[in-house]
Order: C-alpha cells, then sequence, then structure tokens
C-alpha cells in the first residue's frame, strides 16, 4: 500500500497501528513461521492446482479417512465417500454458503479439519483438499478452521479480496488488470463506485463497496457461523444471537448516518409485498460463470422453488407474535421468555437463524432466505440460469443497497422487542460518587485516499509469462487520527467501564434529534475497562485504540516476505495470538461528514466495572481489540453483563429522566476535506 505521506505522519501512523498490535504480541518461533507461511501459499490462486513442490509431494499417496488422525473420523469418511463417487460440487463451480447442499459438503470438509488431532494431519488433509475440493468450499473451510483451532492461534488469512479479486474489483479493472499481464506492464487500474450520480445509493457506494466493510461482515459470519454446532465442536459462542443483532444494527447506524453526512433520508426497510425502488448494477464477475445479475428499479419479490413469499411474511408475521406475547415456542412447545437478560439473543437465533434457534420449522429463515430471495430476485425460476447474486455470499453482500433496507426490516423487529423492555431506572443507570466533568477533542476531519489491491491473484499463471505487478486503485475514506481527554471526579478508586457513542444532532430537515428519536441512530465508537484514581482525574484514549475497530491488513505478499525473512533469522515477526480478522476498519471509525461542517453529539457513560464483569481476568485483558462488534474468541465468555448498546438500547422518556453525573454529552463537528493532502 504506497501511501505518498510525509515520513513525519507515517511514522505516527505506524506507531498508532503499533500501539493496537503490540498489546499480547510475542516474537514468533520457528513452529510458528512455517505454519504461517504454509497456509498462506494454501490460499495462493487457489483457482489454480497447487505450484508449492512440497506441498505436492506431501500428499502423493495420502488417503486422509486411512492416514490421518480424528478426534472423529465420520466427516472425513463421508467426505472421501462423495469425492470417490464424484459427486462434490466440482472445482470450478461457484460456493454460495446459502445453498444447502454446497454448505452440507463445506462442512463435512471444515469438520475434518477441526477434528484433526494434530497438525501435521490438519495440514495434510488441507493440502490434499486444496487440489480436490471446490476452491470456494475449500478456503471458506479452511479460514474457519484456521480461527478456531488451537494451534492456529495468531494465524493471519490473506485479505478476502486478495484471494478473490474478482468478488471485490470491477470486470473492467480485471479486463485491464489481463492486459497488463499478457503485454506484461506494470499497471495501476483505477476503479469506480458503481452506479452514476443519478442514483443517489451511489452517492454512499464509498461505505457499501469498501473492501475492508465487505472482509469485516464477511469474517464476522466465520466467527459466529448460523451453522455452528457448539455442542458437537466444543466451542461455545457466548451471546452469539445478541452479537448478530448488534452487529448489523451498528452497520444499519453506519449506513444511515453516511446518508444523512449526504443530505439523504434514513435508509427505509424492505418490503416482501412492495417493489424494491432502486436497482443495483453490481459491474462484478466471477471468475467462471460469467457477471453478478444486475437488478432494474422497481423490482418486485418472486417465488423461489424453496422459499416463498407467504413463508416470509409469515415469519415476519409470528416472530412479532412471539415479540409481543414476550415468549417463543419451542420444538417441544414449551414456552421460552424473552426476558430482559436473554431475549435479543433468543431471537438472534431464531431471526438468523442459527442452529440454537428455538423452532426453526415455526420462525424459519427470515435472514438467510432473504439473501436468496434478493440475490436470485432477476431469474426466479432459473430459466437462464444466472449465477448467485451478490447477497447469496457474506463478502459481496453490502455492496447492494438492498442490503441495509432488508437488515433495517430485522433491526425494526429487534427495536419492537426491545421497546417493550422497562426504560433502564436511576439506579441502573448511575455509578455514585463518579461524576464526568468535562470532554475535550479536537476537531473531527474525514477525507478520501487511494487504496491499492494487489490484483496477483486474479490473474491465472502462463508458463511463458511470469506475474507482474498489478493494482486496482480505489478511493476510500479515512479520518485524521484523534484523541480525546475526559475529566473526572471520583470519591474512591473505582474500576469503570466507558461507553462511547457517536450520533448525529439534526436531521436531513435541520431539526434537533430528541434523545429518544436519536437512539437507533448512535453509533458506538469505543468501549473500555481502565481505573479511575479517587479526586480529579483525566483520563485520555486514542482513536486508533477503539474496541471497535481493527487496522488495515498487510498485503499477502508482504506478510510473505516478512515470514521468510523471519524464518531465514533476518528479522524477527511478532504474533498476538488474540489477533482478530473481524473488526470494523479503523479508517471508518467516522462517518464522512459534510465540508460545511456536520453537527454530531458524543455520549459517554461510566460505570461500575466491578458490578458487571464476567470473566476471571485482568480488567485491561485485551480480547484481541475488537470485542464491541465482534465479541469474544479464544474459550473466553463476553466481559461484561450488560445488554450490547447500554444505555440507549432501550427508550427514554425524557432526558431529565435519563442524564446522570456518570454521563456526559459534547457538540462536535465532523469536516470532511475534498482535497486533503496528508
Amino acid at each position: 500500500m504506497k501511501w505518498l505521506l510525509t515520513l513525519g505522519l507515517v511514522m505516527v501512523l505506524a506507531s498508532l497501528a503499533q500501539a493496537k498490535l503490540t498489546r499480547g504480541s510475542v516474537p514468533a518461533d520457528q513452529d510458528f513461521l512455517t505454519r504461517q507461511r504454509d497456509v498462506i501459499r494454501l490460499c495462493m490462486k487457489v483457482h489454480e492446482h497447487n505450484h508449492y513442490q512440497e506441498q505436492v509431494d506431501l500428499v502423493k499417496d495420502y488417503d486422509p479417512s486411512v492416514a490421518g488422525k480424528f478426534k472423529d473420523v465420520t466427516p472425513i469418511k463421508r467426505l472421501m465417500k462423495y469425492y470417490n463417487a464424484k459427486t462434490l460440487l466440482p472445482r470450478g463451480d461457484i460456493f454460495s454458503l446459502f445453498h444447502k447442499e454446497h454448505r452440507e459438503e463445506m462442512i463435512l470438509l471444515f469438520e475434518s479439519f477441526l477434528f484433526a488431532q494434530d497438525w501435521d494431519t490438519f495440514f495434510k488433509t488441507a493440502v490434499w483438499a486444496r487440489d480436490r475440493i471446490n476452491e470456494g468450499q475449500f478456503v471458506y473451510a479452511l479460514s474457519v478452521a484456521v480461527l478456531h483451532r488451537e494451534d492456529c492461534k495468531g494465524i493471519i488469512l490473506p485479505p478476502a479480496y486478495e484471494i478473490y479479486p474478482h468478488m471485490f474489483v470491477n470486470s473492467e479493472v480485471i479486463n485491464s488488470a489481463y492486459k497488463a499481464k499478457m503485454t506484461q506492464t506494470p499497471a495501476i487500474i483505477h476503479m469506480n463506485f458503481t452506479g452514476t450520480i443519478r442514483n443517489p445509493d451511489q452517492w454512499i457506494a464509498y461505505l457499501g463497496e469498501d473492501v475492508g466493510l465487505n472482509s469485516h461482515h464477511a469474517h464476522w459470519h466465520m466467527d459466529f457461523p448460523f451453522w455452528w454446532k457448539a455442542a458437537e465442536y466444543g466451542i461455545e459462542k457466548d451471546r452469539k444471537g445478541e452479537l448478530f443483532y448488534y452487529m448489523h444494527h451498528q452497520m444499519i447506524a453506519r449506513y444511515d448516518f453516511e446518508r444523512l453526512s449526504n443530505w439523504l433520508h434514513f435508509v427505509e426497510p424492505i418490503s416482501f409485498e412492495d417493489e424494491i425502488e432502486h436497482g443495483f448494477y453490481p459491474q462484478t464477475t466471477y471468475r467462471v460463470g460469467g457477471e453478478f445479475p444486475a437488478r432494474p428499479d422497481n423490482f418486485h419479490f418472486h417465488d423461489l422453488e424453496h422459499i416463498k413469499i407467504k413463508d416470509m411474511l409469515d415469519y415476519t408475521r409470528r416472530i412479532k407474535e412471539a415479540i409481543s406475547k414476550q415468549k417463543v415456542r419451542s420444538k417441544n412447545g414449551e414456552k421460552i421468555p424473552l426476558d430482559a437478560v436473554h431475549g435479543i439473543d433468543i431471537l438472534g437465533d431464531l431471526m438468523e437463524p442459527s442452529v440454537e434457534s428455538p423452532h426453526e420449522d415455526y420462525y424459519g429463515s427470515l435472514h438467510n432466505d432473504a439473501h436468496v430471495l434478493l440475490g436470485q430476485i432477476t431469474d426466479p425460476l432459473g430459466k437462464f440460469d444466472l449465477p448467485p447474486g451478490v447477497m447469496e455470499h457474506f463478502e459481496t453482500a453490502t455492496r447492494d443497497p438492498a442490503f441495509f433496507r432488508l437488515h433495517k426490516h430485522i433491526d425494526n423487529l429487534f427495536k419492537m422487542y426491545k421497546d417493550l423492555l422497562p426504560p433502564y431506572t436511576k439506579a441502573e443507570l448511575e455509578f455514585p460518587g463518579v461524576k464526568v466533568l468535562d470532554w475535550e477533542i479536537g476537531n473531527l476531519v474525514t477525507y478520501f485516499e487511494d487504496f491499492d489491491i494487489d490484483m496477483l491473484n486474479a490473474l491465472d499463471d502462463t508458463a511463458d509469462l511470469p506475474d507482474v505487478d498489478v493494482k486496482a486503485r480505489v478511493q476510500r475514506l479515512n479520518h485524521e487520527p484523534f484523541t480525546w481527554a475526559l475529566h473526572m471526579e471520583s470519591d474512591k478508586e473505582v474500576t469503570a467501564a466507558f461507553r462511547v457513542f457517536l450520533g448525529p444532532k439534526k436531521d436531513w430537515y435541520e431539526s434537533d434529534f430528541t434523545i429518544n428519536e436519536v437512539r437507533p441512530y448512535l453509533i458506538e465508537i469505543d468501549k473500555f475497562v481502565t481505573k479511575v484514581v479517587a479526586g480529579k482525574s483525566v483520563i485520555h484514549r486514542k482513536s486508533s485504540e477503539s474496541s471497535v475497530t481493527i487496522p488495515d491488513r498487510e498485503t499477502t505478499k508482504v506478510l510473505l516476505e516478512k515470514v521468510e525473512h523471519a524464518l531465514e533469522g533476518k528479522e524477527t515477526l511478532n504474533v498476538n495470538k488474540d489477533e482478530r480478522h473481524c473488526g470494523y476498519p479503523d479508517r471508518l471509525l467516522l462517518p464522512k461528514g459534510r465540508n460545511t461542517g456536520m453537527p454530531v453529539q458524543i455520549y459517554v457513560i461510566v460505570t461500575d466495572f466491578e458490578k458487571e464483569k464476567v470473566n476471571d481476568l485482568p480488567y485491561d485483558y485485551d480480547y484481541g481489540g475488537s470485542l464491541s462488534y465482534c465479541g469474544v474468541v479464544g474459550g473466553h465468555k463476553y466481559p461484561d453483563t450488560k445488554a450490547m448498546g447500554f444505555p440507549f438500547d432501550r427508550r427514554i422518556y425524557s432526558r431529565e429522566d435519563f442524564f446522570t453525573d456518570n454521563m456526559y454529552t459534547k457538540d462536535v463537528t465532523i469536516t470532511f476535506k475534498e482535497n486533503h493532502h496528508h
């Protein structure tokens, strides 16, 4: 990523990124480095056969179901049976996780990886599968396994947009990239967002089509797969249903904030009976199998073979009924209460739905089926054999503005449940003896910058043409790093939890929001725990330390070089075992704002961490950083008992009833600088 930055700023940015990465980092040993290199190699040019000779030789006569050691041999035996019978999804075909057979085959492969008893079996089985199993299924199963195996902790996966550049750049870029390779000229190809200025959704395409946002969404669904069988895999996913609600809720709030930055109305929820006003032309193409289907304006939903519109309406009605009765039916007929503690978690599992859904036959598959309905909307009968639409891959779904409309529909159901809960009492909100006196923060400035995507894996290898350096250059949003200082007063030393939110101050008519109106549109920008001393004190925090975000990934090329150098003993590579791939991109922490300056409000609440603490870990334990939207991996429980989004997740009757001494709100401005030079 070659930015033209002054050296001083490079060093500041590097030290900021480092601050976030070094917590919990240790120098990598030879074993780890070898594994890291091997995993990267497995992900290189997955559409071609393995060209690392040592990997090919390793599995020449290897039959995983005979030679491998597995905790449970059933998945690998079933996989081999299908493989030998040639009934698996062929290599080169398009894999979609929403397709039942594709998913079931992928799960067999994933379980073979997960149940491998040692690294040797895991790695050999992966090398064996890489050349024989569909590459989409392979990459997905391998990624989820690497994120969950104990012996893979800290291993970095290449960014999704480098494994499959096709899904992230438009067809024009791909064509130019081939031309560059054929003529052996290194190239930087400029890429525009989809649509034209006449399409209002295009004004915020910089968010929906941001490769970092796409990767975050895809990785979240790898950390919390809806098909996850916690009991069988021995890995519990604490508050998974609630995280499904909260992560998507925050994506919608951010989308609405961007719309407001561009003087657009908040996004309207989708309705399965009405037409979808704005079409979408993705301009992206599959490696094989044609272009991603486009959707014209004013298109209606149609029944598919397995998914009927009537069912979608029934699912929505039944979910609303469960919410209003505050009870959910289970398969065996018992009524599960949707209480204030577990209700949101149960609803999340039920709407997605995950394996934990209390009654999938009755409540159906609202979220997953809607993704498929939108993906196949232009060819519902399969007459033209169109490939899956962007909504049928988590990597590409957010590119379609209809994604946000669908999730607004789902989010409104969650809001209906939250609005039935009693408002928080003063006792639940206050922190006696602790006071926030003031909040200092500088100017918030955003700008667009160029970002380069490495196109290496998009191009086929040919014997007589070496690789050339080809990059796609896109514009993306970023903000200047900022710090803030919170002035506190406490009558004793306390361990305090801080929650920080950002919300719009005025709507598109320039009227001020009331606190209850703005509630659904607040974005969480930080959450952390620290000691507050007795008396007066000041707490400083940097934007780079946010609990929401992760820094940019290094390019695979750079990472591979560093690993090779470390293996040769030329440099040390640090590894963080709590490494997270899931996390909002740190450049997108702030919405764009406006060039005239956009008034926003910051809210902070300080609470008693001792009363909400869950794990027996140091209060400042890192959890891999991006806790707010991505929860916790690695066997720990979510660190606090408060509802996600607390205290803004329930209705607020008046400012006076709500605000306490341990809260603070401040007006700030976000200014977008058009021609910003670092």
